[in-house]
């Protein structure tokens, strides 16, 4: 059994991030994760992260709704933790004394007809948490129902880890409300699709500017693992939370980063002596915020009239 290291109050501990090749067939993404997984453990990882909706794959495309695929969709969804997959992943989880996180289509407990896109954090310990995704980019949200924005954070012994799916980190309130609950350690399933598959490319580009300021703005750790292959995505990663520091990465192909880290030594480390000591977390003013959470034209759907103005 391996344990991450304790110093001085602060823990070392390594972490991993996969770019895996998804298909739509849940055994072999299964012999995928169970692979990534023990090799993760033979080098000592304590936490290994997987894509956006690795476990059953992408069926359902992003650019419009199929009815045949959102069939599909529910054919592959499991329930969170019960489901058969889900608990061959945990008795991995314990025999390989690691955390794992995914994201996977998931079925409600209730009612039948109603999927979630849905991250699962499970350990040594067996089954920890879950977060529904809240923010669905373009046809996504015509297939699964929105989380409702609990936005949780957990407990582990390398440190308190929070979780986000993809679309999520465009949306700085997201992390914010992790890190204000503690999270070390923003663990983000992803499927950010990119054009031209260059570094140049603007949607690559952008998913690195959103990546990079969620870790930098809350002074934390931001572990993104996204998919290889014909989805033309890639960068699988582990992001420190000083200014620009990347501690790991992958390329377009499949693979997987891994990075030793303290996790709390370095947040000091940011909060204390980046920026010129400013703590991001700290100097906040959140008395001048209010309109954060206030009825505007940019909120639709939410109560607003179809004029677009507010009553």
């Amino acid at each position: 059994m391996h344990t991450a290291h304790q110093r001085k109050g602060t823990t070392m501990a390594k972490i991993a991030s996969v770019a895996m090749e998804v298909v739509c067939d849940t055994e072999a993404n299964l012999k995928k994760f169970e692979k990534y997984i023990c090799e993760a453990a033979d080098q000592g990882v304590d936490l290994i992260v997987f894509p956006e909706m690795s476990l059953q794959g992408l069926p359902c495309g992003l650019l419009g709704i199929e009815s045949q695929k959102a069939f599909i969709l529910h054919e592959l969804g499991e329930q969170v933790p019960s489901g058969p997959s889900v608990q061959r992943l945990i008795n991995l989880a314990k025999e390989k004394d690691i955390y794992v996180v995914w994201s996977m289509i998931e079925q409600d407990e209730v009612r039948f007809d109603v999927m979630y896109n849905t991250a699962v954090l499970i350990g040594p310990e067996g089954y920890i948490g879950k977060y529904r995704k809240v923010h669905q980019a373009l046809a996504e949200r015509l297939y699964f129902y929105p989380g409702n924005g609990d936005y949780p954070v957990f407990d582990t012994r390398i440190g308190k880890v929070g979780l986000s799916i993809c679309f999520d980190k465009a949306y700085p309130e997201v992390a914010r409300i992790l890190a204000i609950k503690g999270a070390e350690i923003i663990a983000s399933p992803n499927a950010w699709r990119v054009t031209e598959r260059t570094e140049e490319d603007p949607d690559f580009r952008l998913g690195n500017i959103f990546a990079y300021a969620r870790a930098m703005e809350n002074m934390v750790f931001f572990v993104e693992a996204t998919h290889a292959g014909p989805f033309r995505m890639g960068h699988s990663r582990i992001i420190g939370p000083n200014p620009i520091q990347i501690c790991a990465t992958t390329g377009y192909d499949e693979g997987m980063a891994v990075a030793e880290v303290n996790i709390q030594e370095e947040i000091l480390k940011a909060r204390l002596a980046a920026m010129a000591g400013s703590d991001l977390l700290k100097d906040r003013k959140p008395g001048t915020y209010s309109l954060l959470t206030e009825m505007t034209p940019y909120t639709l759907n939410y109560g607003m009239p179809h004029d677009g103005t507010i009553e």
